[in-house]
């Protein structure tokens, strides 16, 4: 067998592999679109060849919003720990952030990552509601560097997230709670 009919066959498998993921991630069709090139006639082949019914799939537009990360000291942490996931991963890097940035299809390898780093968050946080698709605006999010960035603790430099918004100096979730602990106290 000729070695680019193989190639093909290997990357139509892997595209298959990851729709089949983000399917079960309830990602929604447009977003499986971009990251694998399925149209969503394709898609809907698959889901019903692998029995994903319509009621799994999630209606409406993607989320977009960035507030998740920073309405409250837990989901800054969360956000700092979900950073260095997405960091271990090489999900910040400019290569990396344009491709995201752009509506074609993104390559397979930058496609696994992200769900590599959707995983390993998942698995380190069981209990969090991360959807894949805030992974993908939270990448681009902190790259962008508008409305949420990454920073230090203005008291003990530990690494924060940052919401530009807001004109308090940023501070970790221990130095906050030392903070209110000692203006209880007098």
């Amino acid at each position: 067998m000729d070695t680019t009919t193989d190639e093909a066959a290997l990357r139509d498998s892997r595209r298959h592999q990851l729709a089949y993921k983000l399917m079960t991630y309830k990602v929604r069709t447009r977003t499986i679109s971009a990251m694998t090139g399925l149209s969503p006639e394709q898609q809907r082949n698959l889901r019903q060849r692998w029995g994903i019914t319509e009621r799994m799939r999630p209606r409406g537009s993607s989320p977009v919003s960035l507030s998740r990360f920073t309405c409250s000291t837990r989901a800054r942490s969360d956000g700092v720990s979900l950073a260095a996931i997405c960091r271990a991963y090489g999900l910040f890097l400019p290569q990396a952030v344009a491709e995201i940035s752009q509506r074609a299809p993104l390559s397979l390898e930058l496609a696994e990552r992200l769900c590599q780093a959707y995983e390993t968050f998942c698995a380190c946080f069981p209990h969090g509601r991360l959807q894949f698709e805030s992974l993908l605006n939270f990448v681009l999010g902190i790259t962008r560097n508008e409305v949420i960035g990454l920073g230090q603790c203005a008291f003990c430099s530990a690494t924060v997230l940052i919401d530009r918004l807001d004109s308090r100096q940023p501070t970790c979730g221990q130095c906050r709670s030392a903070k209110a602990a000692t203006r209880g106290s007098t």
